[in-house]
């Protein structure tokens, strides 16, 4: 697969070992525990190391901003995987110290996890009203009332897409295809 990036051409690298939940990885003369944290992508994984209390949390626990959550891809209920996968990070004996992918280190995961949470679940909300609002709607029509105008793409539109699939999901939300377009209502 090429990726381009501006003027650039580079080969995605093919990943060259598999990694699977609770396997124990040696890095750096540590021994990490791998962690894998669907939400963020399907194959997320975190690395911890409970001598240390030391945890690569990658793309999946970030400092100050929220990761995105791709709508698109295996999972059925990406936005509810997240959650899973950010609930089990509180659950870490002896955690100390989060070393994001993004943005500065950081130590309390709870409250952290607490936040990004809650800010999906003030997503969810305004879906809900929206939809209210609106009565159907296209996923760029909730996009739009999610994200502000300069934010508007191909990432809003995906993580948008989770949203609404999971409270289609939960049954707070309908979807259906009218000449092509799906459209979502909220109830």
């Amino acid at each position: 697969m090429d990726a381009t990036g501006g003027s650039r051409s580079w080969r995605v690298p093919e990943p060259s070992d598999t990694v699977i939940d609770g396997e124990e990885v040696v890095l750096g003369g540590r021994i990490w525990l791998a962690l894998h944290t669907p939400g963020h992508t399907h194959d997320h994984l975190c690395l911890y190391d409970p001598v240390d209390g030391i945890l690569l949390s990658g793309d999946h626990v970030l400092p100050t901003i929220t990761p995105h959550i791709n709508g698109i891809g295996p999972m059925d209920d990406p936005l509810a995987t997240f959650f899973r996968s950010l609930e089990r990070m509180k659950e870490l004996p002896g955690l100390r110290h989060v070393l994001p992918a993004h943005g500065h280190p950081f130590t309390d995961v709870r409250d952290r996890v607490d936040h990004i949470i809650g800010h999906h679940g003030e997503r969810l909300e305004t879906i809900r009203k929206a939809g209210n609002e609106m009565g159907s709607g296209t996923v760029e029509a909730y996009m739009q009332r999610l994200f502000k105008e300069r934010s508007w793409g191909d990432m809003a539109a995906s993580e948008t897409y989770a949203h609404l699939e999971h409270l289609r999901i939960l049954g707070q939300a309908t979807r259906d295809e009218i000449a092509g377009q799906a459209m979502y209502s909220t109830h």
